[in-house]
């Protein structure tokens, strides 16, 4: 019997203690956010992945106001938004007055992260750090919700591009990937309108300082995050390449092993961004849009010298026919369109055709490799009328990336870029390969600087001629 009654002393101690140690971290984590983390969710936020524990201490400084803008980057599938969908949970029960902003490249990825915290907030763990916090009845949409003690909203969210009614933040503004992948990182049409969305919109929002955290993969200076870091806009900048000293980051979210099998399979200036945090002009692009004349298309006055136009034709599968057109004006070349299309050349040439009637080309040069000869032919007998313009072909001899590199300087002193193009046009897909073609690098596409450098050779071949 004695023995009976002590051990249940001994397990009411055990308890006591147990629920001594659970209040002590509910204490802790409502004033920790590394704390409420491991409380919320200790299979994921746990010892094995430190990095998370960095961005925590991060993230705890905004909270703190030691840090008012912090930018963060690293690998997909690491957890950066699901632990600032932690701290927007752990913000609005600290200060449940609050209004939370969190924009998205798309609407549904924003909406997902709204009915995260808002499930986190229901769940019966984070009731226990914080019993006070409660849902109001009269605003429950996605977009923009409240609690209880909010004086306007609590959270809402937008899609990158998409509007924001009525609404202002001041306790937390979260730009979460604002680029949805490559094809919109590389189009510079989209990475201005995302910028200029930012501005007009994203940031009209903030009220009385209101702290910011961006999120994304560094793709280009030309995203958000990289023209804010190039104007010295934050206050830390968390980046995680996800290689360090050839070992992996984090094995428990990707080995080595596996890492090197994805960077195997994919293109060198993917991996870079995606993976390294290293945008793809650092990689050493041999066009990159800030050293390119540019001009908009209603700013040519005047009688050129000369118009002018090269056909590289797509001599592979998925290989681009490259059509640029130039006009010309003393030592300034304009390149005032271009046909660039993966249409077999059934299509093609009738398109080239047209366009060397509708500009009234003075000189059209086919690259005769692959077939070059007879698709010049064939462009003459569809002209019909040879006073209209000069067609010839020619065979390169040279090796393709020697004469890209050669002649890539004076390109880009001579040569000036339309800014006023249209988005999806063959003049932006031709842009977005000329201007992510990486010298001395692996490339996919190269047709895009290929046909400029024949539209370059023809030109200054025959300059004296073309000058009249």
């Amino acid at each position: 019997m004695k023995n009976s009654k002590n051990t249940l002393k001994n397990r009411e101690k055990l308890l006591k203690k147990a629920r001594a140690k659970k209040e002590l971290k509910i204490r802790e984590a409502r004033d920790d956010f590394w704390t409420f983390c491991q409380y919320m969710d200790d299979k994921f936020f746990n010892e094995d992945r430190p990095y998370l524990k960095d961005i925590a201490a991060i993230l705890q400084k905004v909270k703190d106001g030691v840090y008012n803008r912090v930018a963060l980057s690293m690998m997909p599938r690491a957890g950066k938004s699901y632990i600032t969908t932690m701290f927007c949970a752990w913000l609005l029960g600290l200060t449940p007055t609050g209004a939370i902003m969190r924009n998205s490249y798309a609407e549904r990825l924003a909406f997902k992260f709204s009915y995260d915290v808002r499930d986190i907030i229901r769940s019966d763990k984070y009731k226990q750090v914080f019993p006070a916090v409660e849902f109001s009845d009269d605003k429950t949409a996605v977009t923009g919700w409240n609690l209880k003690t909010a004086k306007q909203v609590s959270y809402f969210c937008s899609g990158v591009g998409g509007a924001i009614t009525g609404f202002g933040c001041n306790l937390l503004a979260v730009l979460d990937d604002p680029v949805k992948n490559m094809e919109e990182a590389l189009s510079e049409v989209v990475m201005d309108n995302k910028w200029n969305w930012f501005q007009s919109t994203h940031k009209t929002r903030l009220e009385n300082n209101c702290p910011e955290v961006h999120i994304a993969t560094r793709w280009s200076k030309r995203d958000i995050i990289g023209r804010l870091e190039d104007e010295g806009y934050f206050d830390y900048v968390y980046k995680i390449p996800a290689l360090r000293e050839n070992k992996s980051f984090c094995e428990s979210i990707k080995t080595t092993s596996q890492l090197y099998d994805i960077k195997g399979l994919i293109e060198d200036f993917i991996w870079d961004a995606v993976y390294m945090q290293e945008p793809i002009e650092i990689k050493g692009l041999l066009y990159p849009v800030s050293e390119l004349n540019r001009f908009k298309i209603t700013e040519l006055k005047g009688t050129p010298s000369a118009v002018v136009s090269a056909t590289d034709i797509a001599d592979a599968g998925d290989n681009y026919l490259c059509n640029p057109i130039a006009k010309v004006y003393e030592d300034r070349v304009y390149i005032v369109d271009v046909i660039y299309t993966q249409q077999p050349t059934e299509i093609t040439k009738p398109l080239v055709a047209q366009s060397i009637i509708d500009y009234q080309m003075d000189k059209h040069l086919c690259e005769s490799n692959a077939g070059g000869k007879e698709y010049a032919i064939q462009l003459r007998e569809l002209v019909r009328d040879e006073s209209i313009c000069d067609i010839i072909w020619r065979m390169t001899v040279a090796n393709k990336e020697t004469r890209i590199l050669m002649k890539a300087g004076q390109i880009k002193e001579h040569f000036y870029f339309r800014d006023d193009y249209k988005p999806g046009s063959d003049y932006e897909k031709f842009m977005n390969h000329l201007t992510t073609y990486v010298k001395m690098g692996k490339n996919r596409f190269d047709d895009a600087p290929d046909g400029l450098t024949l539209l370059f050779e023809l030109i200054f071949k025959h300059k004296r001629r073309l000058n009249g």
